[in-house]
């Protein structure tokens, strides 16, 4: 099974680049020349939801940033790939050459460590994959000699060669003046290769209360540089819950952050028309109509919306239903498959009858007019004035979009079905007690019509 979501491999992050398919480029260009600018030390939070493409954007401005550095160890064929783009398209002018040197770093991944300064250097280590002519060995502390001997495997040092990644956090731990120490190895080693330092700090806001709250603060005790900036790509207000989940509901995280944060950005919202395309989601055109309408009524982000097309697609989209299945596919299975994404408690309330609300606030309206009249039967007309005015008409005949969708609703996941009363007829649909069956055996993703492979 494929899966819709983009992976931020260095591949992916050139495509969507080059066909700025997120459509963020001129976002990214300005991020750039803001980070081209800092002449001090400074923090930046880049706040934008869980799944609206955070990391994607922090990766791609590092992917960018490090091209323009001849002295990064981007892969050269990449960096060549990025900088023909970036002319094609005359973005990201605002980048001098050599002048910034970007370093990422997964917080959420490394906060099984216990000293979150010891995993952020390694890290940086690792990925800037230091030669051992970058180190004095006369003014850098044996320690971070050690650092770099494990993590580059090349030799720095032969005085802690037979000692393991736990001895060096150890002996690193021990050291009596690790401020100074970290000092020296930024000075005399990471800024050879560029002016300016930009480390993006990533998923911080799903780290452990307590390494969330030491990373941040560790890092404003021992990376105090004019030459350094970080950016902390987070959900600030997930990031708020998770300050007060560490000193109380009752404590200001808001005002805690500002301590660290001098400046706050928030991400711009993707393009979702010019994503729906790249996604190539309009092989069944009624379907894909829903799937938008959904997904801009639920305010899905992009994760969500990759996440809900697969569960779509796997569920039953080429499949061959009978004409009340085919219906009750495009327009109910679709809806409780987006509710399991977005709110599993309202969508188990959904199915069981109990909650009308996510049919009404989807399709009572324009969008839901068509619908409706699929369900009329003989003589009824869709009439809403009778709802606003709240005065029956003359016309018996004359319903309302809300009291059609709650028809429908009742039919499928209320209704008492017997022997003598065993079936509801709405347009031409007949719903019966094996309605509510279908829709539950279909969206569990497990059913005869369910699709996986790649096809």
């Amino acid at each position: 099974m494929k899966k819709s979501v983009l992976l931020p491999t260095d591949e992916n992050l050139l495509l969507t680049i080059k066909e700025d398919i997120l459509d963020r480029n001129a976002e990214l260009n300005s991020f750039c020349h803001l980070l081209s600018t800092q002449n001090s030390m400074n923090s930046i939070a880049l706040d934008g939801r869980w799944g609206s493409g955070k990391t994607f954007f922090v990766k791609q401005c590092a992917l960018l940033i490090n091209a323009k550095n001849s002295l990064s160890n981007i892969d050269k064929d990449i960096a060549e790939s990025i900088l023909k783009v970036a002319k094609q398209s005359n973005s990201f002018e605002g980048l001098t050459d050599n002048k910034l040197l970007a370093v990422y770093f997964d917080a959420w991944e490394n906060d099984s460590n216990e000293d979150p300064v010891l995993a952020l250097i390694y890290r940086i280590v690792q990925q800037l994959d230091l030669k051992t002519n970058g180190f004095d060995l006369n003014h850098l502390a044996h320690v971070l000699g050690t650092i770099g001997d494990a993590i580059t495997g090349r030799p720095i040092t032969t005085v802690f060669e037979c000692l393991n990644e736990r001895n060096i956090l150890d002996e690193i731990s021990k050291h009596e003046d690790l401020e100074t120490t970290i000092k020296k190895f930024f000075e005399e080693v990471l800024f050879e290769k560029a002016e300016q330092l930009i480390i993006f700090v990533d998923e911080l806001d799903r780290c452990r209360p307590s390494y969330a709250v030491k990373l941040l603060e560790r890092i404003e005790h021992y990376f105090i540089n004019e030459r350094i900036t970080f950016v902390f790509s987070v959900n600030l207000e997930q990031l708020q819950h998770t300050i007060k989940n560490f000193y109380g509901n009752d404590f200001d995280a808001c005002r805690y952050l500002d301590r660290f944060f001098d400046l706050r950005v928030s991400l711009p919202q993707v393009d979702m028309e010019k994503y729906y395309l790249s996604l190539k989601l309009y092989n069944v055109e009624e379907v894909c109509r829903v799937l938008r309408h959904i997904s801009e009524t639920l305010n899905l982000t992009i994760r969500e919306l990759c996440k809900f097309y697969d569960l779509v697609n796997v569920s039953g989209m080429k499949s061959y239903f009978n004409e009340t299945e085919d219906f009750m596919f495009k327009y109910i299975v679709t809806l409780c498959l987006a509710l399991k994404i977005t709110d599993i408690t309202l969508h188990d309330e959904f199915i069981q009858g109990k909650n009308v609300q996510p049919l009404l606030d989807l399709y009572d309206n324009d969008f839901g007019e068509y619908i409706c009249k699929l369900l009329l039967n003989d003589r009824e007309k869709i009439d809403d004035v009778i709802k606003v005015s709240n005065v029956r008409l003359d016309d018996q005949d004359a319903i309302t979009r809300e009291d059609k969708l709650i028809e429908l609703y009742e039919a499928i996941f209320v209704k008492n079905y017997t022997a003598k009363d065993y079936k509801t007829r709405l347009g031409s649909y007949i719903f019966t007690a094996d309605s509510k069956k279908f829709i539950s055996y279909v969206e569990s993703s497990l059913s005869v019509y369910s699709l996986y492979d790649d096809e």
